[in-house]
C-alpha cells in the first residue's frame, strides 16, 4: 500500500493513540525505542548488528535510550507530516530511507518493526490494550510508511 492508500480514519486512530501514548510521559523518547528495540532484538536477534551489537550482546541501556530517542523522533517528524500533502510525506520518507540505506538496514527487518512498534506504543497506552481496529490501523499505516522507505532503500544509488 502507499501513502495515499491510508484511509482518514486508520490515520486518526493512529495519530490518537500515538498522542495517548506520548501524553504526560517524559521519558517517551527513550523508553518507546527501547521496548520497540527489545522487542525488535527478541523477534529478529539478528537485526542487533544495526545497532552496533553482536547478537549475544546485552543491550545496554544508555546506547538503547540514545537509539531510543532517534526512533521515536522520526516517528513523530512522520507523523508531524502526515496530511493531504502526499507529496510531501513521500519526500521525507524518501529521506528516511535513504539515510537507511546508508546505516545498512536491510528492508526484511521492517515488518518485525511494525510489530514491535505496536507492542511499544501499547505499553504507554495506560495498561489497556489496544483495540482490533487500532491494531489494523497501525499495521495500515506502518504499512504504507514502510513500504515507501524499502523503496527508497531499494532505488537508491
Amino acid at each position: 500500500s502507499t501513502m495515499k492508500d491510508i484511509s482518514y480514519s486508520s490515520l486518526s486512530l493512529v495519530l490518537g493513540t500515538w498522542d495517548d501514548a506520548r501524553f504526560g510521559n517524559e521519558n517517551f523518547g527513550d523508553e518507546f525505542g527501547m521496548h520497540a528495540l527489545d522487542k525488535m532484538f527478541e523477534i529478529h536477534p539478528k537485526s542487533k548488528t544495526l545497532f552496533g551489537y553482536s547478537e549475544g550482546d546485552e543491550v545496554s541501556k544508555e546506547k538503547s535510550a540514545m537509539h531510543g530517542r532517534l526512533f521515536a523522533s522520526v516517528f513523530d517528524s512522520i507523523f508531524q507530516t502526515l496530511g493531504p500533502d502526499v507529496e510531501f510525506i513521500e519526500e521525507v520518507l524518501l529521506q528516511v530511507g535513504r539515510r537507511h540505506k546508508v546505516m545498512g538496514i536491510d528492508p526484511a527487518f521492517f515488518p518485525s518493526m511494525g510489530e514491535a512498534v505496536v507492542y511499544a506504543v501499547e505499553k504507554f497506552l495506560k495498561g489497556r490494550k489496544m483495540t482490533q481496529e487500532e491494531i489494523m490501523a497501525w499495521e495500515e499505516v506502518y504499512d504504507a510508511i514502510s513500504s515507501e522507505i524499502v523503496k527508497a532503500i531499494d532505488n537508491s544509488p
